[in-house]
């Protein structure tokens, strides 16, 4: 009869569960503490169960920030969302970890391993995890279908579960670097997406982060920063990473052809304080050189930074996943995601109310600015599409365009590029 319970009562977690879920749509999985019950089964019984079942469910593990903002569809809404949290400044966001909890009774048994594979027949271990205690997390699995299994020191298992991790930001908490996230996972105009692991970009460095950076395998660190204060890496030389210096500005400061500034309003020039903005070619010798290091796989991972991680890093950025045919939507989207951390204020550009409507919206300005810095990213798109747009009206044409006519890129460089990083 007390067998009978138990199994009705973990029937009855399983249930609660898989609803949740159902509802939800894609769950975000909470981090047990040490302060979860270690199990719910009654003492006199000997059973080993999982007792926080996920049944196949999808799992997205974007920081709740992240997942916050990325949740809104409507424009107006999301320009209402970064107005109204210009404020939160957080140094980095990590994503969140894959809970796993279980009960046992069984006697002498005091300790547990967690196996996580990719194969339902475990012939291909992900993670394994060993544990005194009957709750852990795991931290940074990459989409797809997992299976996950607990073994007893005794060689009791539970029963198999099994979730699926789909498309999230993958950001970090590193060693007080501000801003770190991985680049893949968005979604390409064809359809396919650009792969994780391959490049990550974050604010400046420090001589602490060596080891977080080697394991994720990172062999180029391209630095965006000019100045003679920028010649070297401050990660430390033994743990192998090549340094190079491409210092850039941001935003329409590194396009050549200024004519579409014709497009402007003689309020927004004075707005925008900044005339007609001298491009340099230093500029276009610094995104050569570093474009380049991703035209050979053997430079993979590669990342990416400047001081913040915002402004000419978000320009990279943009540049990079726009190259591989990321939409502008989701281009805006991922620069935004820097309004979260330290920097604050990375919008597309001004955010005003229609008092009529009671709206929020994006003005045509295309620039916003902080604490006097000037960002741009809504005129380096107009800037773009109004002097290297091709017949197909894509950005993705244009930025190629670009790269070849003033960067000197050539089609080759820029189809190796697509081919490593996108599947």
């Amino acid at each position: 009869m007390k067998k009978l319970l138990v199994l009705l009562m973990s029937l009855v977690i399983a249930l609660s569960y898989t609803l949740v879920f159902t509802a939800c749509g894609v769950n975000n999985a909470d981090v047990p503490d040490d302060t979860v019950p270690e199990d719910t089964i009654p003492e006199d019984t000997e059973e080993f169960i999982i007792t926080y079942p996920y049944g196949g469910s999808e799992i997205s593990l974007s920081p709740t920030e992240f997942s916050t903002y990325l949740g809104f569809t409507e424009e107006s809404d999301i320009a209402e969302w970064l107005y109204n949290n210009d404020s939160l400044k957080l140094l980095s966001v990590a994503s969140k970890k894959v809970a796993f909890r279980w009960g046992s009774t069984i006697k002498d048994a005091n300790s547990f391993t967690l196996v996580i594979s990719d194969k339902d027949d475990f012939s291909n271990e992900i993670r394994s995890v060993t544990t005194t205690k009957r709750a852990c997390s795991v931290e940074d699995l990459l989409p797809g279908e997992y299976y996950y299994k607990i073994t007893d020191n005794l060689g009791n298992e539970t029963a198999t579960d099994s979730f699926r991790i789909v498309n999230y930001v993958r950001s970090f908490k590193v060693a007080s670097i501000n801003n770190m996230r991985d680049l893949g996972g968005w979604t390409t105009e064809d359809g396919k997406t650009i792969k994780y692991g391959l490049t990550y970009r974050s604010g400046e460095l420090n001589s602490g982060c060596g080891n977080a950076l080697t394991d994720l395998g990172i062999k180029w660190e391209i630095d965006l920063r000019a100045g003679s204060d920028y010649t070297s890496s401050v990660v430390p030389s033994g743990f192998n990473i090549n340094y190079l210096q491409a210092g850039i500005m941001q935003g329409d400061y590194v396009l050549k052809d200024k004519s579409f500034y014709d497009l402007l309003t003689p309020e927004q020039i004075e707005a925008k304080r900044h005339g007609r903005a001298p491009f340099q070619q230093s500029y276009a010798d610094a995104l050569y050189n570093a474009f380049k290091l991703y035209t050979d796989e053997s430079n993979y991972p590669i990342l990416f930074h400047c001081t913040s991680g915002a402004d000419r890093t978000g320009t990279f950025a943009f540049l990079l996943e726009g190259l591989l045919g990321v939409e502008l939507g989701d281009l805006y989207r991922d620069f935004e995601l820097t309004s979260i951390n330290m920097a604050g204020k990375r919008w597309r550009s001004n955010i005003d109310l229609d008092r009529t409507t009671g709206k929020y919206y994006f003005t045509d300005d295309g620039f916003v600015t902080r604490d006097g810095n000037y960002i741009a990213i809504g005129l380096l798109y107009k800037g773009l599409m109004y002097s290297y747009a091709g017949e197909d009206g894509k950005l993705s044409t244009a930025i190629k365009n670009y790269l070849k006519t003033d960067v000197g890129l050539t089609d080759a460089d820029i189809q190796a590029i697509i081919d490593i990083m996108v599947e």
